[in-house]
């Protein structure tokens, strides 16, 4: 289940910024269905998306209505989300049960994915998947150690985690994804091996560095062992 609430609130034009989006709403080819719940002072829009949230559409309206603050909130398969969009800036923050993989995600110029992982930590490892535009692999981190598994076999238990990036995050070349590459082709970027999802990619865009992360301090180390002897690596 993936539900989603976003609202708008502020001392503004709030009038004109629900028709702002209806209009970019419209003409968005994959907006997905939503409900209005508007209140005195504030917007308030509702989902249950297959894709994702309509980040971009909110983005691009808060940039014409600088005065106005967007609050969305998500929670997908029991792990819970949030936003903040002011002057068009997206702000992404995000919690979830304290065994929720940590996600890490950077984006470089013309779109190219270059370095995401996901990683979770049982009793005595950590455990995970990382990919880039052209390789993936699977690892195991043990008493600062690591070591790179079989992209092939790696295991359902892997692959379960390997979904959390793959399923919200990226598209491979193998797919059809008929929308992502016309996305693709409008920005101009080549489609390569592994790519982010062009909702996740509009994000990206606006964050400093284009890097997304929720990791917590304890998967510092891990982080630099995989930099260092996977991704630096030919």
């Amino acid at each position: 289940m993936f539900t989603a609430v976003v609202r708008v609130s502020g001392a503004g034009r709030l009038a004109d910024f629900r028709e702002r989006l209806r209009w970019l709403m419209v003409r968005d080819a994959d907006a997905e269905h939503y409900t209005e719940h508007h209140g005195e002072g504030v917007l308030e829009y509702r989902f249950q998306p297959k894709k994702g949230i309509p980040f971009p559409a909110f983005a691009e309206a808060s940039g014409e209505f600088p005065e106005l603050r967007i609050d969305a909130r998500w929670e997908r398969d029991g792990v819970r989300g949030s936003a903040v969009i002011e002057n068009g800036q997206v702000a992404m923050g995000e919690r979830g049960a304290p065994d929720t993989p940590g996600v890490e995600v950077t984006v470089g110029e013309d779109g190219q994915l270059l370095f995401g992982f996901v990683s979770t930590k049982t009793d005595h490892f950590w455990m995970g998947y990382a990919v880039t535009a052209d390789r993936q692999t699977y690892f195991r981190y043990q008493d600062g150690e690591l070591t790179l598994l079989d992209a092939d076999s790696p295991g359902a238990e892997l692959e379960e985690i390997a979904f959390r990036l793959v399923d919200e995050w990226i598209w491979f070349d193998e797919e059809d994804a008929a929308l992502e590459r016309a996305r693709y082709a409008g920005y101009g970027y080549p489609v390569r091996g592994a790519n982010l999802k062009s909702e996740k990619l509009a994000l990206l865009r606006r964050q400093e560095g284009g890097r997304y992360s929720t990791l917590g301090s304890e998967a510092r180390e891990l982080r630099e062992a995989l930099v260092s002897e996977w991704l630096k690596t030919s």
